[in-house]
């Protein structure tokens, strides 16, 4: 019954309480020249982690995560795109877990909501100036006041380069950032695109390449400051079942309600090798991963200088994640 309830909770904070979705994602649709054809996406995923020791403490830590994430036109032509996204997050954490500096046992619950709205604008000359606005909250106890809201804009514009290739120009705001929390932050990045089989986008903040050496193979490599990493190799065995494997250097941070410092967050670091197979038709697809995590901590701080103070550390272990994606 807690599993349906919190299912029910996932599919209503997607549908109602739309949200962005991940920044290297939504980057990466920003940079597209193409206006007009945005499809509804959603996306549901199951991640497993075994209990695995709490070093030092005496206890095990236990995850079971959930994801849902739904994004899409609300009008578009072939000048103005105006979308929705909106993803709910929800991790049930089964452990006795204290961090030390503060007594205060990890919570049994965190959840990270997101939602607003994507317009972009193509102009004559081939310009594309858009605006993206997110609010959401990550938390044990999601929107319980205001110091567990999270807000987040960009404004961006796209400048093409010759034929295939543009500059990318943003102004970048959150007011809890891993640098500069509070401030608006420039970008600027260079698409060199010279074929349909590689893609590179050079420059802050997002750095990112896509290869296709042969028609089966596919080489993807991601980079967001300071610390998240993602790369991956698929081949295809045959239309439309894909194999891959990856790595990923990943972080999540909450607003622990309740807590002693209003600026101070609840990371959780981790490193992943990860093996998966992908089977896609036109409408629908399905994914079954998994792999090994490690290097895995939480703590509570300001920021990443303070990983060493308040923290808790978990041993390395097997992970498992089921997929399902639908497009229309």
């Amino acid at each position: 019954m807690k599993h349906l309830k919190r299912l029910l909770t996932l599919a209503l904070g997607a549908i109602f309480v739309p949200a962005l979705p991940a920044a290297v994602f939504a980057q990466a649709e920003w940079l597209s020249p193409t206006l007009g054809q945005a499809m509804f996406r959603g996306d549901f995923r199951e991640t497993y982690y075994p209990a695995e020791r709490v070093k030092g403490q005496g206890t095990e830590l236990r995850i079971l995560e959930s994801r849902l994430s739904l994004t899409g036109p609300l009008w578009q032509s072939a000048s103005d795109e105006l979308s929705i996204s909106g993803s709910a997050r929800f991790q049930d954490l089964e452990s006795d877990a204290i961090l030390p500096a503060t007594g205060v046992r990890l919570p049994g619950e965190l959840w990270d909501i997101r939602f607003g709205p994507t317009y972009r604008h193509k102009f004559d000359n081939g310009w594309i100036a858009g605006v993206s606005f997110a609010v959401g909250s990550a938390s044990d106890q999601p929107f319980a006041s205001l110091d567990e809201i999270t807000l987040r804009g960009t404004a961006f514009l796209r400048v093409p380069h010759g034929e295939r290739n543009a500059w990318f120009f943003s102004l970048n705001y959150t007011n809890y950032s891993e640098f500069l929390g509070g401030l608006p932050i420039p970008g600027i990045d260079y698409v060199y695109s010279p074929s349909d089989r590689f893609t590179l986008v050079v420059g802050f903040p997002f750095n990112s390449m896509e290869w296709r050496p042969t028609d089966k193979l596919t080489v993807q490599l991601t980079y967001l400051p300071v610390r998240t990493v993602r790369a991956r190799v698929t081949y295809q065995l045959f239309q439309p079942l894909r194999v891959y494997a990856g790595f990923d250097w990943d972080n999540d941070w909450y607003l622990r309600a309740g807590r002693h410092e209003k600026d101070h967050r609840l990371f959780y670091y981790e490193k992943r090798l990860t093996g998966g197979l992908r089977f896609d038709l036109r409408h629908v697809g399905f994914e079954v991963s998994g792999g090994y995590a490690f290097d895995r901590f939480y703590f509570e701080g300001d920021g990443y200088r303070d990983r060493n103070d308040n923290r808790i550390d978990v041993d390395g272990g097997p992970f498992v994640v089921g997929r399902i994606m639908v497009r229309f």
